[in-house]
Parts: C-alpha cells; sequence; structure tokens
C-alpha cells in the first residue's frame, strides 16, 4: 500500500486522471479507479505505472462506464 500512497493524481501520461485508490474486501486489496483517454493509454499505465509498484504481484483491469445521471453527482 505505501507504493500506490505515493502515486500521484496527476500522471506523468496525459492520457490518465487517478480518481481514487481504496482498500478492497474480497479477492483483491486495493483498488485504483482511472480515467483513460483511451485503451492504449489504460494498458501503458497499468504496464509501466502500476505494475512496477513494490508490492504489486498482480493487476485486473476491470473497464467500467459510469451511469451519466450519478456520475453527475459524483463531482
Amino acid at each position: 500500500m505505501k507504493g500506490l500512497k505515493k502515486l500521484p493524481k496527476k500522471s506523468s501520461n496525459p492520457g490518465i486522471k487517478v480518481n481514487y485508490i481504496a482498500n478492497v474486501f474480497g479477492e483483491w486489496d486495493n483498488c485504483v479507479w482511472f480515467e483513460a483517454n483511451d485503451h492504449e493509454h489504460a494498458i501503458e499505465y497499468v504496464q509501466n505505472t502500476l505494475c512496477k509498484i513494490p508490492g504489486v504481484v498482480d493487476t485486473y483491469t476491470l473497464p467500467t462506464a459510469p451511469i451519466q445521471e450519478y456520475y453527475k453527482q459524483w463531482k
């Protein structure tokens, strides 16, 4: 978790915006919720940033699409 805490909100990758990092319960330990301009930016961010954080042994990418009427309330 220490490595994830140091993850900057503004990525050096211009196609990525980190929204939040959270502990989760169940099969996974942590979640990094981020927005990517496209699939290529997302793949590059996971492979070249998240996978290189000490302690990260596996990743699972789950593409999502917000429900617009709820998403507007979150901001």
